[in-house]
């Protein structure tokens, strides 16, 4: 008997570090409209980790070197738009390739205060560019002869 008591506790332990694992390594997608909708009616976001989805604005990156013990690092800062909502982002690390004013960028970070979150990850795509590269593969005719 004693032994399925500890083989129960044992197998609670293990669920209850299964459920807390997937809690802390979900983020919640929310879009800019959303995230500043909530900020306004008193159910903000702030303090949570978050993902959030909408398109490059069209203002300038701002990038300025900040020392840290480390050495010299880039932080960019920049504005993330959808509809007529914008959200201000501060990320620490090089923006991607294909980052540019109005794509489509999605953000994880923490939403530090009210319209600016500090980001951990900036993904980007460039829609065209894949389906340029696809619809030049789809045309171009294989030949399977030596």
């Amino acid at each position: 008997m004693k032994q399925w008591i500890g083989i129960g506790v044992i197998l609670a332990a293990f669920a209850v570090l299964i459920v807390t694992s997937m809690k802390s390594n979900t983020m919640r997608s929310v879009p800019v409209s959303e995230l500043r909708a909530a900020d306004v009616s008193g159910e903000s976001f702030v303090g949570q980790r978050l993902r959030v989805v909408g398109f490059v604005g069209d203002g300038p990156v701002r990038s300025v070197t900040e020392q840290t013990p480390s050495g010299a690092r880039k932080v960019h800062r920049f504005a993330v738009v959808e509809k007529d909502k914008t959200l201000n982002v501060e990320y620490r690390d090089a923006l991607p390739d294909t980052f540019r004013a109005g794509g489509p960028v999605q953000v994880d970070g923490v939403y530090a205060q009210s319209g600016m979150m500090r980001a951990d990850h900036v993904f980007t795509k460039c829609p065209s560019k894949y389906e340029a590269e696809s619809n030049a593969r789809l045309k171009k005719p294989v030949s399977f002869e030596k």
